[in-house]
């Protein structure tokens, strides 16, 4: 049993996790295997997208094009994007790549997919702001009921939806949107997630020695031009502490380190080091 062979036993630390964001430490692997996972992450986590868009009436400043990139573009919360009956986009029951469809000859292809439609018209004379609010579910699709399906779009403030378009008085978007299954390595649009990334865990070494031989009003100095989450000052010791919780970016910007061979001078450059934590390998892990 080798020290390599237990390196490719990863294991996930949930540090963070809200609405929005999970923050994770992965350990015990290498950096391919990361990239692996946060590839996997971003283009082979089924989501549900509108994929077509029929516009009947248009008259806004929009294009049409425009306006159906931007609903395509619409993050849309759904219960059923995990559920295998409902099946990704361009495929049969049988897998086989499959044109798109508008109208559908039965229930088992409308089955995987969502009806959204949109009628608004702007009859005052202030611009009139066109928001998710107006896309609406249809209450049917293909003879299928959609009225529990459980995909919308999403609300980071109710109080401010998302705006698609403006109209002036007199102007109207008229029109029906399909969603569909897919994948992001089909199209952006059906990523999950709008970011993922990833760095190695950063070690934070304090160099004491050459800490001593500055002032407490210099190590206070240094630590209020250094950006926040690195290292703190400790009112009570007057001393220099590495924060609890390391803000990664911060600790890889080497800014607390150009501070003190700015203020300091060169041989100072070193007070604080960020270095990848590594494995039993030696490799950053």
């Amino acid at each position: 049993f080798s020290m390599a062979a237990e390196a490719r036993r990863p294991t996930i630390e949930v540090k963070s996790m809200g609405e929005n964001k999970i923050s994770f430490i992965l350990a015990g692997t290498d950096a391919s295997i990361a990239n692996t996972l946060r590839k996997a992450m971003i283009s082979e986590v089924p989501t549900i997208a509108i994929d077509l868009v029929e516009i009947e009436e248009n008259t806004s400043m929009l294009a049409d094009e425009f306006i159906a990139h931007r609903l395509g573009l619409l993050p849309l919360v759904s219960n059923r994007a995990l559920d295998p009956l409902f099946e990704l986009a361009f495929r049969d029951a049988n897998g086989q790549i499959k044109g798109f469809q508008w109208h559908h000859e039965s229930d088992e292809e409308a089955n995987c997919e969502i009806k959204f439609e949109m009628d608004v018209r702007n009859n005052f004379e202030d611009p009139m702001d066109v928001t998710t609010n107006h896309l609406k579910l249809s209450h049917e699709h293909g003879g299928v009921d959609q009225s529990n399906c459980g995909v919308h779009p999403v609300e980071y403030d109710p109080d401010y939806p998302v705006v698609i378009a403006k109209l002036k008085k007199n102007q109207a978007i008229k029109l029906t949107a399909i969603a569909k299954k897919g994948l992001g390595r089909m199209h952006a649009k059906w990523s999950p997630a709008s970011g993922i990334v990833f760095t190695y865990e950063p070690v934070v070494r304090l160099n004491y020695d050459k800490l001593e031989r500055l002032s407490t009003e210099q190590r206070r100095y240094w630590i209020k031009l250094c950006p926040p989450g690195l290292i703190r000052f400790n009112e009570s010791s007057g001393q220099v502490e590495v924060e609890d919780k390391i803000r990664v970016g911060i600790a890889y910007s080497g800014e607390c380190e150009k501070v003190a061979k700015n203020e300091f001078g060169p041989e100072f450059s070193d007070l604080v080091s960020v270095k990848p934590k590594c494995g039993p390998d030696g490799q950053p892990d």
